[in-house]
């Protein structure tokens, strides 16, 4: 179980790193030809995208692991519909996206509006279901491999194309834009001949009326868990853009939340593993493999998060070679502390997934990203971007432990974690290292141990001797 666990881990975790090492390293030149601002335009245009994200699927997505390990003699016939739906779908989702563009995209980025519409839903009108499918495939059939090397490719391609679009051309937020889109498109174009011709998951473009509206009921009410992480993640900056914040604030925070999707993207490495794994424990009723399984995730991302807060005044001062920019590095220790709900979360949550419960879940997610908008809405203009921080990290401590409380959790749990006192260090610890990181250097390092020697002692006792 651990094997695998870490493997698959490793393999979809070091796959998107690969990348994003050499971003990494590329931001003190980037840094020097990207100004706030321009983070800031990018910023508002990813948060329009990201506002209709989640209609993309319809929710679909969740339902092809059901029919996967439930229907393993038919799933492909449901796969093929889905897949069939989703690309008729994809035409209504691109006017959608398209006039929201239309409408917010900043004025700074006005002279660029209609490429930035086009770039925006190429990729996914024609190849978009293709990736859902392909990918979804490679996961649950634990094969990990054939994802990484896309992601790889995804992300060089998307590095190399800013590197000549900002630093050479100089076309500052549209060469990061063009970037993205070459990336994007070029992982969901991959996907295409295997989907259709070597795996047989062809589209059926006459599917069944009934079969696909069955789905939807189930998979509709899924859309406001997931349009939950753009509540969570994105809406504070159509709320500085209502209250005519500078977008230099908002590349500020983008700077920040750059930091912290690094360590997601880690976090989403594990999930790819650690769902179908779970999936397979629950059916097999073994606690015991479980057990270790969550606790190995735990310490995983605790050790991550805790120890680049402590470092991460030094990690900025290395890389971001401009000032404004560089002063934001306790935004980034808050975004990447709250992550530490995330193992929490998808534990409790595939119970609801795997017995179909997803109304459920919108008292979790939806909420959570409810009550975040309602922080971002209602103090902005009182707290500035520390609201901004607070209503994030309030959501998702909310997201991560209020669904131990839901009686179908309490009565469906083979394995019943000790939520409470990963809420308490998860509290304690976000405090700490926020003051910690301006701690002198000399000091740091035996924390830096300390702290190991903690993460050490924790695997020992909840992992391995437990588990022997």
């Amino acid at each position: 179980m651990l094997k695998d666990l870490v493997k698959g881990s490793v393999i979809y975790g070091l796959a998107p790193y690969v990348p994003k090492i050499l971003t990494v390293f590329l931001l003190p030149i980037l840094t020097k030809y990207l100004t706030s601002v321009d983070y800031g335009i990018i910023g508002t245009i990813t948060s329009i995208v990201f506002l209709v994200q989640a209609l993309q699927d319809l929710g679909l997505r969740v339902l092809l692991a059901n029919y996967f390990y439930k229907c393993k003699c038919q799933y492909k016939v449901i796969w093929r519909e889905i897949y069939g739906f989703l690309s008729a779908w994809m035409i209504f989702y691109a006017l959608l996206q398209g006039v929201l563009l239309y409408i917010f995209i900043p004025e700074e980025a006005e002279s660029n509006k209609w490429l930035i519409i086009i770039l925006s839903n190429f990729s996914t009108v024609f190849f978009g279901p293709t990736s859902i499918i392909g990918h979804k495939y490679y996961q649950l059939n634990l094969q990990p491999m054939p994802v990484a090397m896309r992601t790889v490719l995804s992300g060089v391609t998307t590095i190399l194309t800013n590197f000549v679009c900002v630093v050479v051309f100089k076309w500052g937020y549209m060469g990061a834009y063009v970037g993205s889109f070459a990336g994007t498109f070029i992982v969901n174009l991959s996907y295409w001949y295997v989907v259709n011709k070597k795996l047989g998951l062809s589209p059926i473009y006459n599917f069944k009326i009934r079969t696909i509206k069955k789905l939807l009921k189930v998979s509709i009410p899924t859309i406001p868990h997931y349009y939950t992480s753009y509540l969570l993640d994105t809406s504070y900056i159509f709320a500085m853009n209502i209250y005519k914040r500078p977008q230099a604030e908002i590349g500020q925070l983008t700077m920040a939340r750059n930091f912290s999707h690094l360590f997601e993207s880690t976090i989403n490495a594990v999930n790819q593993v650690f769902s179908p794994m779970t999936y397979q424990y629950i059916r097999e009723n073994n606690p015991k493999e479980l057990r270790r399984m969550v606790y190995t995730y735990i310490l995983m991302i605790y050790s991550m998060t805790c120890l680049y807060s402590i470092w991460a005044k030094e990690i900025y001062g290395l890389l971001i070679n401009n000032e404004e920019l560089a002063a934001t590095y306790k935004f980034s220790i808050i975004f990447i502390m709250a992550l530490n709900y995330r193992p929490l979360y998808v534990y409790c949550c595939t119970y609801f997934f795997y017995h179909e419960k997803t109304v459920q879940l919108l008292g979790i997610t939806f909420v959570a990203g409810l009550i975040s908008c309602f922080i971002y809405f209602v103090f902005i203009p009182y707290g500035g971007l520390y609201a901004i921080l607070l209503g994030y990290y309030v959501g998702c401590v909310y997201y991560g432990y209020s669904g131990y409380m839901y009686k179908l959790y309490k009565q469906k749990s083979i394995f019943h974690l000790k939520w409470y006192y990963f809420f308490f260090i998860q509290i304690v610890a976000s405090l700490f290292v926020y003051y910690a990181v301006d701690y002198n250097f000399i000091y740091k390092i035996p924390v830096t141990l300390l702290l190991l020697a903690c993460i050490g002692w924790g695997g020992y006792t909840r992992i391995l001797k437990k588990g022997k």
